[in-house]
């Protein structure tokens, strides 16, 4: 594999380019350092990422472009067409799992536990949310928890608004989920293994933009569990993976209420720092930076070529 011209896709155009940049600068940095023919890639605009000749030289992009464009199938199909090696999910699954709603419906289908949920449209009433007494409200198509707000009954239609609207600023599309009291919870699969669950706890209401990129109070700890109920994550994690054909590495979010597991989204393209939350996994796993990086390249080169 050091023998292979790797690109480290990063930047692009969405909400999340900042943090594309870091998880882009830690995986350029660290195949560097070991000796791996690698250039980084920070594109600003389609039409840079959507450029054959960008990419003419080099045996495998490594994608990390988070958000829309980079998790939404689009530059995985632009790849596809063009017969062009990349990491990650193929461009059918990144489509899906890039739509919370659509994701959620596939996993309700096929006994997947995922929490009570609405979509917000014209035929919507505040009196659908009365079975439940708290409720997210997110995009539909958007991550990094960008728009994500708490709605309680209580609180009446004009704040209900509020927070659709705080949602609309991201995505015309917009989730309203029901509230799951419980441990936060995510779990990274590489080649269709599970890694270490991670349990974040963070400071605030809700593991939010402020809590993953910016308090240094998020604690993040080893989920722990007998290792009966640990093998029943593993295996529902992995059925939640397959039944949306998702590929090569992701990361699944779940809550934990004390009896059951609600899965919440899949990401086709986490974060990549050495602080995000599949390195912190993968250092439990017993798997350095580096291996962790290597087992992504020699699968997607391994069922891509």
């Amino acid at each position: 594999m050091i023998n292979k011209k790797i690109a480290v896709l990063c930047g692009g155009w969405s909400e999340e380019r900042v943090i594309s940049l870091k998880s882009g600068d830690s995986v350029y940095q660290c195949l560097k350092e070991n000796g791996y023919e690698v250039s980084k890639i920070d594109v600003k605009t389609a039409n840079e990422a959507f450029n054959r000749d960008l990419y003419s030289e080099f045996d495998l992009v490594f994608i990390l472009l988070h958000g829309r464009g980079g998790e939404d199938g689009e530059i995985q199909k632009f790849f596809e067409e063009n017969h062009i090696l990349f990491t990650g999910s193929n461009s059918h699954s990144s489509k899906i799992t890039m739509n919370k709603i659509e994701t959620k419906e596939i996993w309700r289908k096929n006994n997947i536990k995922t929490p009570e949920y609405f979509i917000y449209g014209e035929n919507f009433s505040i009196d659908n949310l009365s079975s439940f007494d708290k409720w997210v409200i997110k995009p539909n198509l958007e991550g990094s928890s960008n728009g994500i707000s708490f709605y309680s009954n209580f609180e009446g239609k004009e704040n209900f608004q509020k927070k659709i609207k705080l949602a609309q600023k991201y995505d015309d599309s917009v989730l309203i989920e029901r509230f799951i009291d419980g441990k936060e919870i995510t779990v990274p699969i590489i080649n269709k293994r599970c890694l270490r669950p991670i349990h974040i706890i963070p400071e605030g209401e809700f593991y939010d933009f402020e809590a993953k990129y910016v308090s240094k109070n998020t604690k993040y700890l080893e989920y722990k569990t007998d290792s009966e109920k640990l093998d029943t994550l593993n295996d529902l994690v992995i059925n939640a993976y397959e039944l949306v054909d998702a590929e090569n590495w992701g990361r699944i979010d779940i809550i934990d209420d004390g009896e059951d597991y609600f899965f919440i989204e899949l990401n086709s393209v986490p974060g990549m720092t050495e602080t995000s939350l599949v390195p912190k996994s993968s250092d439990l796993s017993g798997f350095s930076y580096l291996e962790l990086l290597e087992s992504i390249i020699d699968d997607a080169l391994a069922k891509k070529a």
